[in-house]
């Protein structure tokens, strides 16, 4: 089964998008980017935030960020609720605590331009927030 969702994305510029994704529920996992100047890209992977981190890598080179929960800075994937829910949904964490909060948020809700960012700086945030070092190393 496949859902559709509208989502802004925003560039510092002060230029604006909406987009549209199509994303299934359910493996094999793939979000389809719609925009309005046409060429719909599909992105595919083992669940839809790593979909949705792909596609968002797409934006970034255009110069635009995808205004959406899944793209703050503060968010963390969990094995088990990426299990769960595919990826669906991620936990919150306060930036400097080592603790998730209990609150988890749908990846393709809405979010202000000021809460999201680049999948580099969301990379940095969560392995901080895990204590890690940056290897490089991404999952493909």
């Amino acid at each position: 089964m496949t859902e559709q969702v509208s989502i802004k994305a925003a560039g510092p510029d002060g230029r604006r998008e909406t987009v549209r994704l199509t994303h299934s529920d359910q493996p094999p996992y793939a979000i389809t980017l719609h925009r309005a100047a046409g060429g719909d890209e599909t992105y595919e992977g083992s669940n839809l935030f790593v979909c949705l981190t792909e596609l968002r890598k797409e934006l970034e080179r255009d110069g635009l960020l995808l205004c959406c929960q899944g793209a703050r800075g503060d968010v963390t994937p969990s094995g088990l609720e990426s299990q769960m829910t595919g990826g669906r949904y991620v936990y919150t964490f306060t930036p400097g605590e080592r603790q998730v909060n209990q609150e988890y948020v749908d990846i393709f809700a809405p979010a202000a331009y000021e809460d999201v960012v680049t999948v580099a700086e969301q990379r940095a945030a969560v392995l901080a927030f895990h204590g890690l070092p940056d290897t490089g190393w991404e999952p493909r």
